[in-house]
């Protein structure tokens, strides 16, 4: 069954975005390595990883439905940052923005009765609960660092150790 065009437009609008926040993702990584907190930076470049990986679950998703992917341009990342809280803040947001575009979502796939959107998003819901819940406890773990430098250095050895997941099925 083909998608409804709002639906497949809708659909379009979330592989830009998870594009986008692996663009932002990637620029955090670029200001952690700019900075001298290479965990961190891997922590991002990781999360930069994962959303690509969103991007492709989209892409493939519309595909198989018979529609048309369109890409369109992504604006230029925030790369500079008055310190780690403030970037962490700002992904926390970004995640926050992206779990209510997946409700916005499954809202249209439900309205069109679209069961096989609906099973995709599902897990797009309990993931964006993982996101933010992740984001939530590095906010949590660098706000207690308090910018001291020997705390985010043992904070950025631990972030080290995440490793860039392959795909899920």
């Amino acid at each position: 069954m083909q998608l409804k065009p709002d639906l497949a437009q809708a659909l379009n609008n979330q592989v830009n975005a998870e594009l986008s926040a692996a663009h932002n993702y990637l620029a955090m990584a670029a200001y952690f390595d700019s900075i001298d907190l290479p965990g961190f930076a891997q922590w991002f470049r990781a999360q930069s990883t994962e959303e690509t990986q969103h991007a492709m679950k989209f892409y493939d998703f519309v595909v198989k439905r018979d529609a048309d992917v369109t890409l369109t341009s992504i604006d230029a990342p925030k790369q500079a940052f008055s310190g780690p809280i403030e970037a962490i803040e700002t992904a926390l947001a970004m995640e926050q923005s992206v779990s209510a575009q997946i409700h916005a979502l499954y809202g249209l796939a439900s309205d069109a009765k679209d069961y096989a959107a609906q099973s995709l998003l599902n897990w797009f819901l309990d993931e964006q609960v993982e996101e933010e819940d992740s984001f939530r406890n590095l906010l949590i773990q660098t706000r207690a660092a308090q910018n001291d430098p020997w705390n985010l250095q043992v904070l950025d050895k631990e972030l080290a150790a995440r490793q860039i997941e392959p795909a899920p099925a």
